[in-house]
């Protein structure tokens, strides 16, 4: 058993003596204090003595800046219930990460070599996201950036509450990732509390006939490489993400095959080659790739000079009649979300095509509650075979049958 302290005072030439030991000292080294007298020491002594049995002795000799301080604190903390040592530790897990944390390029740079190989639409994401944030918090640790801060990015950065979720879910997958051994360069609830917005159900939007032979003479105009990409979007009616991955040796005269690893659903299907989209291919023939280089920006050109809101980089530098700018007019009308696809499923139903085989075709998984609910009736007959009958350079198919 370890022997009491004892501050027993001894007079010295110096004065009266009290020796304090390292584990109390306010130091934390072994300490000296003389007084001029007797009786003032025995009062240090006594006080010695009662914060030793206040406080153990492992506690050592509060200075009255620090015990200043403490009571300082307290007050502040006081109205939230959390404990001087509670704040105390919090704060020092800041500090420790923030000391082992990176800085936001860095991060970025690690996380976009570690998601490399992926979908070009899904590295299109994570190069935009990226980009945003590196303009938004440049060199700051990402530890150090706040939910707060992050919610307020995202209301700058997205356009809508479909854009903003996608955002969101795409920060939080960073985020996590950051946070996992043996990165651990910030704390994965960060976006924990930042919530998802509710998107408002509307109205499917389809293109007329007169919109649809638009945008395909546009893009034979300006960008003949992009033709067939959104002749077999129209016509088909199959995603943007499944078209850009497919490769030549996948689209024969019979038809189209969606391979497993390709389509959206996971699920291989065949799409019986439609009769407009034949025509297309004969005029346009399919050479090293389906989709062309560039294909992104490409898209994205046509559509704006079909006359659509859209805001494209390449619009600028065409060389036209009456030069455009990136930045379209803000009377252009919105560009329907999936317009090509609920297009080419209103077409379908309209002219007859069948549940089953549209829903296979389609890679629909919703059933047809769904397909009843958002196509049936949705576009007149003679609309549908006017789009059925578009041809390249302006002329007109025969009336096919719709498979």
């Amino acid at each position: 058993m370890a022997k009491p302290i004892r501050f027993t005072p001894k007079n010295s030439p110096s004065g009266w003596r009290i020796n304090i030991p390292a584990k109390i000292s306010e130091t934390g080294k072994r300490q000296q204090v003389f007084y001029r007298t007797q009786k003032l020491a025995l009062a240090a002594a006594d006080d010695l003595k009662r914060k030793v049995e206040l406080f153990g002795v492992q506690t050592r000799a509060i200075s009255p800046t620090v015990a200043e301080q403490a009571t300082a604190a307290l007050n502040l903390l006081e109205p939230y219930g959390i404990s001087l040592l509670e704040a105390a530790r919090r704060i020092a897990e800041i500090e420790s990460m923030q000391r082992r944390s990176s800085t936001i390029e860095d991060v970025l740079d690690g996380y976009e070599a570690a998601k490399g190989g992926r979908s070009d639409r899904h590295t299109r994401t994570i190069t935009y996201m990226s980009r945003h944030l590196r303009e938004d918090f440049p060199q700051r640790m990402i530890s150090s950036i706040t939910a707060n801060e992050l919610q307020a990015h995202l209301e700058a950065r997205t356009g809508g509450p479909t854009a903003f979720n996608d955002r969101l879910r795409l920060l939080t997958g960073l985020w996590r990732w950051a946070a996992k051994p043996p990165r651990e360069w910030c704390n994965p609830d960060t976006l924990k509390h930042l919530e998802r917005k509710e998107a408002v159900t509307s109205e499917i939007g389809t293109l007329t006939a007169n919109e649809a032979a638009t945008l395909l003479t546009t893009a034979e105009k300006h960008f003949p490489d992009t033709v067939i990409p959104f002749a077999i979007a129209l016509f088909t009616g199959m995603r943007m993400q499944e078209i850009e991955r497919l490769k030549p040796e996948d689209i024969a005269p019979e038809g189209i095959t969606v391979s497993q690893g390709k389509s959206k659903t996971k699920q291989r299907r065949f799409i019986q080659m439609p009769d407009p989209l034949a025509a297309w291919l004969e005029a346009y023939p399919i050479t090293d790739c389906v989709c062309p280089p560039n294909w992104s920006r490409k898209e994205k050109a046509v559509r704006r000079l079909a006359g659509w809101k859209v805001w494209s980089d390449l619009v600028p530098t065409l060389k036209l009649k009456t030069p455009m700018k990136a930045e379209p007019p803000k009377n252009a009308p919105e560009w329907p979300q999936n317009a090509l696809r609920h297009t080419a499923a209103s077409v379908a139903l309209a002219l007859g095509k069948d549940l089953p085989t549209l829903i296979f075709e389609h890679g629909h998984s919703g059933g047809t509650d769904l397909l009843k609910k958002h196509y049936i009736g949705r576009m007149p007959k003679k609309e549908a075979q006017a789009i059925w009958t578009l041809g390249p350079k302006g002329k007109k198919l025969p009336t096919f049958k719709i498979a």
